[in-house]
């Protein structure tokens, strides 16, 4: 148990707010479900189990594919997909504690689920390309393209389903934008840049307003990933259509960055308030640069801003304590 938790613990009881009895069952249940040694080796060789097997199928694997046949790659790929798909929902049944190895959230069948994923990947493609050359039909590449997304997406879609998990969440993610890149490269193919970033940028709002009906979890990483998509969609529009006017681009993103800080408070979501923190740090030197060209009064302006910022944040706190106490 976490020395914090622990000293927290026993000034509770000290101070007769908990009880022997509650203690007592509170350190049991942490011994219980704490991993042991031999379960914590168990779990690390599992994973550099995945580490191998995925460096197999990205490095180490194409080595060998001279020797063998088109049908062989294939059977290979498929008996490796069974095998990791079997041994993360057996892992997933096994394994009810939330951990790795450390402190972390995750199972070890959510990482062998996503090295399943790439290999499922493989084994369309490496059908596609069987069916091609055995048959008269040619397949063009955009098609083929749009067929291995759109399996890959339901695949994607169906590990999600069953684990709620990161790496799941993760590879839906990008699945989705995989899938939709594909159609807009089969329909529109003469797209502008800024046209690219409102794709990207709705595809980040779609993402952020299913995280917070909490249809995806974990809610920080789909606000992390809707964030980020945003960020970069609005980016690439202003770039796009407002090149000739720098201030007003820099002005956009100064905006954007001060409603991710709003949302982030609204919402009570840490990642969102980095995203937008850290576009405040790039954008505003930036302006001050644009505005006061080759002076020093940029990083001084920065300096004296931050300074008042920190004063009146802690003066607010200081107030809040007060109220907190007097009430």
């Amino acid at each position: 148990m976490d020395n914090k938790i622990t000293k927290f613990l026993d000034n509770l009881l000290e101070n007769e707010v908990l009880d022997t009895e509650i203690y007592e069952k509170i350190i049991k249940f942490d011994e219980n479900n704490n991993l042991s040694q031999k379960s914590k080796v168990a779990r690390a060789i599992t994973l550099i189990g995945g580490f191998f097997l995925l460096s197999g199928l990205l490095g180490t694997l194409p080595l060998i594919w001279t020797n063998l046949s088109y049908w062989a790659q294939l059977i290979l790929l498929i008996v490796t997909t069974c095998f990791l798909f079997y041994a993360a929902g057996y892992s997933q049944q096994i394994d009810k504690n939330k951990l790795f190895i450390f402190k972390s959230s995750e199972r070890i069948s959510s990482f062998l689920y996503f090295v399943s994923t790439v290999s499922f990947t493989a084994v369309i493609i490496f059908t596609l390309n069987i069916l091609e050359n055995i048959s008269s039909i040619n397949i063009p590449e955009d098609v083929a393209i749009l067929i291995t997304s759109t399996i890959v997406l339901i695949y994607s879609g169906f590990l999600y389903k069953i684990t709620v998990e990161i790496f799941q969440h993760i590879t839906l993610f990008y699945s989705l934008v995989f899938f939709l890149g594909s159609i807009g490269n089969l329909f529109l193919r003469n797209v502008e840049p800024w046209g690219i970033g409102l794709f990207i940028t709705v595809v980040g709002l779609i993402w952020g307003l299913n995280t917070y009906s909490n249809l995806l979890q974990p809610s920080w990483l789909g606000y992390f990933l809707s964030s980020v998509n945003i960020a970069i969609g609005v980016i690439a529009i202003t770039e796009d259509l407002l090149s000739n006017f720098k201030i007003i681009n820099i002005l956009v993103l100064i905006v954007g960055s001060l409603i991710y800080i709003w949302t982030s408070i609204q919402l009570s979501e840490q990642v969102i308030f980095y995203i937008g923190g850290l576009g405040l740090i790039i954008n505003l030197p930036r302006l001050i640069t644009e505005l006061l060209p080759n002076n020093i009064w940029p990083p001084l302006i920065l300096f004296i801003v931050g300074g008042v910022l920190v004063t009146v944040g802690l003066y607010l706190n200081s107030i809040r304590e007060n109220i907190r106490k007097e009430s």
